[in-house]
């Protein structure tokens, strides 16, 4: 399921929602703030990954000056 950025053209409430798929029109996405179909969006560059299980972490290469 993609994740988007929606920004209510009503209110100006910024915020982030599942759709069911790509076609979703923006008329279907109601905003939680004025509970109007008035947004916008754009791709998230947040993803939703039907998994539970654990990934590995990362961490910096030694040296980088990031921990």
């Amino acid at each position: 399921m993609p994740i988007y950025d929606y920004e209510c053209q009503s209110c100006g409430n910024k915020y982030s929602a599942f759709v069911q798929s790509f076609s979703t029109s923006d008329d279907k996405v109601k905003c939680p703030e004025c509970n109007k179909y008035d947004s916008s969006r754009e791709l998230s560059l947040k993803t939703a990954i039907g998994t539970t299980k654990s990934v590995g972490g990362c961490s910096a290469p030694s040296g980088s000056g990031f921990s």
